[in-house]
């Protein structure tokens, strides 16, 4: 499949320098960034559905960091 896309000139020429310093072609850096926004959607996605089918407790980090006894250990 084929789209054509509109790419306003300052953007064109950021993007043509990021996909050169990667080592990409603009084609296999459009494709990566397309891959991981639909990879990103897929994780909210599941991220939603595991808390809303969650029955346990939450602890909050806080209380994590207390439990274990590591208030001292972080800046």
């Amino acid at each position: 499949m084929i789209y054509t896309i509109e790419i306003p000139l300052d953007m064109q020429k950021e993007f043509s320098k990021i996909a050169s310093e990667n080592g990409k072609s603009e084609n296999e850096f459009i494709l990566e960034l397309i891959r991981e926004q639909i990879e990103d959607y897929e994780d909210a996605i599941a991220l939603d559905k595991a808390i809303e089918e969650s029955t346990g407790d939450f602890v909050s980090l806080d209380d994590v960091i207390r439990e274990l006894g590591l208030e001292n250990e972080l800046l």
